[in-house]
């Protein structure tokens, strides 16, 4: 936990949320994400925000795990409000400073959907907090298996999971380690233009990709070697029981999503 880069890690813990069947946190994130998209307005995003900070609570990792999380992230979340603020000319205007306007319409969708995306990255750092990767991936499988009646192929679908699962932290340490390397040949974004650092920053990606694709190249092929085959039949090491628990953990996303259906 004291990496730098935590999304997508497991971290031990024996709260409420830990001890939960993984097909109910599965199935809450839909739900969560409909209660995202239908709400409208600051005081419905705050209401979930308050909702998730609850859930946070439930979990017993402190918060400031959660905000580590989204760092990597936050300049997603301000493209998006500047985005809004920028190109959107709804409601009365706020500032007017030359070719530079802000409207109170762009201003407020800016605000309400860089906090839906915040809210997505919370709630998949409560999921991948609190569940490991396998069993993720495990509870996912078991609610999509209904789909291999109509020839979906569920396996695959796991297993890709699964990898993405482990390979989020796993990326995020190369770009670190890449970054850190040209860092100390000298570089210094501090001090050049804006479009220079998109430059640089778009070309940090291609070393990136290679890293990844040559991991997943050695992943598969690790797995051929241990006999791995997509459709055999499979045992589990350990079943999954759903509990009274379980059913109320649903149960409390699908308030959100009531709530904000009706108002």
């Amino acid at each position: 936990m004291k990496r730098k880069i935590i999304l997508g890690r497991y971290m031990e813990g024996d709260s409420w949320v830990h001890r939960l069947d993984p097909r109910a946190k599965t199935a809450a994130m839909p739900l969560f994400m409909v209660a995202v998209f239908l709400v409208d307005g600051y005081m419905g995003v705050l209401a979930l925000l308050l909702f998730t900070a609850v859930v946070i609570r439930t979990t017993r990792i402190p918060y400031r795990y959660y905000i580590r999380a989204m760092k990597p992230l936050m300049f997603l979340l301000l493209f998006i409000l500047v985005f809004h603020i920028l190109y959107d000319a709804g409601g009365g205007k706020l500032l007017d400073v030359g070719a530079f306007k802000v409207y109170a319409g762009g201003l407020e969708k800016g605000i309400v959907s860089a906090s839906r995306m915040g809210l997505f990255i919370m709630l998949a750092a409560v999921l991948t907090f609190t569940t490991q990767p396998e069993q993720l991936a495990q509870g996912l499988g078991s609610l999509l298996r209904p789909l291999t009646c109509i020839g979906v192929p569920t396996d695959r679908l796991v297993l890709m999971l699964g990898i993405a699962l482990r390979f989020i932290p796993t990326i995020f340490e190369e770009a670190e380690r890449l970054w850190k390397a040209q860092q100390s040949r000298g570089l210094d974004l501090s001090s050049r233009p804006l479009r220079e650092k998109a430059r640089l920053i778009i070309a940090l990606l291609v070393p990136v990709t290679t890293g990844a694709f040559r991991r997943a190249i050695g992943l598969a092929d690790s797995m051929e070697a241990r006999g791995y085959r997509l459709g055999a039949r499979r045992s589990r090491f350990r079943a999954f029981v759903w509990k009274r628990a379980d059913t109320l953990f649903v149960a409390a996303f699908l308030l959100p999503v009531a709530a904000a259906a009706l108002l």
